[in-house]
């Protein structure tokens, strides 16, 4: 059979995860992958730079290359999900999942909550195990969030595309199909999404819920790879050091009183939070995930008039903020899901 002649097909790719005891160390056993992650796209690759020697060799071609910087990285995209997600999340913010068992009726619910930090907690990286198509296999080390992207949508559900960085990449592996475990809860969708304004973090209860049409999370951990974390003898980065964290926050709100504006002008403070609840886990407790900012400011333009027969939007973005920088429990956001797995 010549090279190119047979066609393989994306549907038969699986991306399994695992937590990395230290950065770059991927597990040596099919045990590890633990996480199976139902994807969107994946765009992770690897690329080696190269340079043609500009060598004078008497003839006007070039003569000899070499290979320089391995660079492994990409976008993952994936539906927000009550099960699947938290690693990612938690790989994102870099603070780590704390977790607890809440003990209802018939069975046991677990919240896990994620913060946002340095880099020095559990899950600080993460390895994947990758095939592409239905026989070749792609190992990834090192891996860390550089953009998480977060949009919800009117019509579809919540959507997480996640731009990443490697240590490095191997072309190797086994099929470990069979230790892999898709989940049967469904993910997160507009319809069970919630946006809610209040004064302070503490006032964000239901009550605080204002209509929005869509929205879109960023937060960009502004993750250093190039020269400054390589060495000499290695085509690999060695560190992966996160700089300053930015969240941003852009929601589209219908244009029904001028509060968001005065809001704006007034340089009012606030909190937000996104809240989206799922199916049941038992009688008394939900799958659901919190993201809370708890110190924004709004940004907000003057509304625009499109045209006689179009709805009056205001298009806003919130300057996000770390609510306590003095203090160990200050953050500028915190995500909590609330679902059936007993720890990451």
């Amino acid at each position: 059979m010549a090279i190119g002649q047979n066609a393989k097909t994306g549907a038969r790719s699986y991306v399994a995860l695992m937590i990395e005891p230290s950065f770059g160390s991927f597990p040596a056993t099919s045990s590890s992958y633990t996480h199976t992650l139902e994807f969107l796209s994946l765009g992770i690759k690897t690329e080696i730079a190269s340079t043609k020697l500009d060598t004078i060799s008497g003839n006007r071609g070039f003569t000899k290359r070499v290979q320089l910087d391995k660079n492994v990285g990409g976008t993952l995209e994936q539906y927000l999900h009550p099960t699947e997600s938290p690693i990612l999340l938690a790989v994102t913010l870099g603070g780590g999942i704390s977790t607890t068992a809440n003990t209802n009726t018939g069975a046991t619910v677990w919240t896990h909550s994620i913060s946002a930090g340095n880099f020095d907690n559990t899950i600080s990286s993460i390895g994947m195990q990758v095939r592409k198509g239905d026989a070749h296999h792609w190992q990834y080390a090192g891996g860390r969030v550089n953009v998480l992207t977060i949009t919800g949508t009117i019509g579809e559900p919540v959507k997480c595309s996640y731009e990443m960085v490697f240590k490095d990449s191997t072309q190797a592996g086994t099929d470990i199909s069979s230790s892999l475990s898709i989940s049967a809860v469904l993910p997160f969708t507009y319809v069970q999404g919630s946006y809610r304004y209040a004064g302070s973090e503490s006032s964000l209860t239901s009550s605080a819920a204002e209509h929005i049409t869509d929205f879109e999370l960023t937060i960009n951990n502004n993750l250093v790879s190039d020269a400054g974390v390589r060495s000499l003898g290695y085509n690999t980065i060695q560190a992966l050091p996160a700089t300053r964290r930015e969240v941003s926050l852009k929601i589209t709100q219908r244009f029904d009183t001028t509060t968001a504006w005065e809001r704006f002008i007034q340089n009012t403070q606030g909190a937000v939070e996104l809240y989206f609840e799922g199916s049941s886990i038992t009688s008394e407790e939900n799958y659901s995930c919190k993201i809370i900012m708890p110190k924004v400011y709004l940004n907000t333009p003057d509304v625009e008039i499109g045209g006689a027969n179009e709805i009056l939007k205001s298009e806003i973005e919130f300057d996000v903020l770390v609510d306590n920088p003095s203090t160990s429990t200050g953050r500028d956001i915190g995500i909590t899901i609330v679902n059936d797995v007993s720890g990451y």
